[in-house]
């Protein structure tokens, strides 16, 4: 992008080592990343603006992100989507232009993603495949094409949370040394974007299912049929089940809630259990937590959530 290089742009990393408090900022990007740090610095008391090429949480469930942008708004960040940066200029203040417009704030928070740094390694000389974007080709048991190499974590391409690379670096040293032919599963794979409300999920997605193949059905319930939001007055977010349609067997978890990070724990458990909504429907639950949501939730798919009482079975 003209002028980016030479405007003394932020990354997530310089962006917490500044020492005062930006009045405005620009945030590009519509990731976990971009997200947190615009709620961040917008709850600091800066006038944030974040600019995003398609939509903002877009790998989440449609209605998560519909959420999540509603309380952005309510919470006075500036969310544009469908726009893309093409020149930045800085005169004092930076002005990012798109298209026709232009947007100006004292500072600007490039947070786009980050690509693995493979260019210097020297790992075509040795018969390791790199992609597009210069991660490592790995397989399902994250060897690459140099049997004598392996690749764990972020530069491999795969999802970049710290508990993933925890799991590849274990996993590869039980492969490469003790040939236990492990393989990665991503099925249940939890993720929290740490806003207020919280985003978190586990496993697919509707949509991802649909393009896999799979017949399935889903649920939402709004955190006003849940009594720990009730209680807590803030029902701002929602609860979405997919099930695979003829077994009923979950397939994904999706919350946005206040408390949904601790709460999507027990979507992984019903993912890798291979329970069905019917079960999880029955199973017990603690009245008055946010996890009650997914279990009134599995209850909507055979019952108005609407007509329950209190700890309805």
């Amino acid at each position: 992008m003209p002028g980016l290089a030479g405007s003394g742009y932020l990354t997530s990393t310089t962006a917490m080592a500044l020492d005062d408090l930006p009045e405005s900022l620009i945030v590009i990007g519509g990731g976990y990343v971009a997200m947190e740090q615009a709620q961040l610095f917008s709850q600091l008391g800066t006038r944030v603006t974040i600019l995003v090429r398609s939509s903002l949480a877009r790998r989440e469930e449609p209605e998560l992100a519909h959420g999540i942008r509603e309380a952005f708004t309510d919470q006075g960040i500036a969310v544009f989507e469908g726009v893309q940066p093409t020149v930045v200029r800085r005169d004092g203040d930076i002005t990012v232009v798109a298209g026709d417009r232009e947007f100006r704030a004292a500072q600007l928070l490039v947070a786009t993603g980050r690509a693995p740094r493979t260019a210097d390694l020297g790992l075509q000389a040795v018969g390791v495949e790199t992609g597009g974007r210069g991660e490592v080709v790995v397989g399902d048991d994250l060897s690459t094409t140099n049997p004598r190499v392996w690749a764990a974590g972020d530069v491999t391409g795969h999802p970049q949370f710290v508990y993933v690379a925890a799991r590849h670096g274990a996993l590869v040293v039980d492969n490469a040394f003790g040939r236990a032919a492990r393989r990665v599963d991503y099925d249940a794979l939890p993720r929290i974007t740490f806003t207020s409300p919280t985003l978190a999920s586990a496993g697919l997605t509707e949509a991802q299912a649909v393009e896999r193949g799979v017949r399935c059905e889903s649920r939402v319930l709004g955190l006003e049929h849940v009594p720990r939001a009730i209680v807590s007055r803030d029902t701002r977010g929602l609860v979405k089940l997919v099930a695979e349609h003829d077994s009923g067997r979950v397939l994904g978890v999706h919350l946005l809630a206040d408390g949904a990070g601790d709460a999507i724990l027990a979507g992984v458990y019903a993912i890798e259990g291979a329970m069905t909504v019917a079960q999880l429907a029955s199973s017990w639950n603690p009245y008055l937590t946010i996890g009650e949501a997914i279990w009134l939730a599995a209850q909507s798919f055979t019952r108005d959530p609407g007509t329950l009482s209190c700890c309805a079975t």
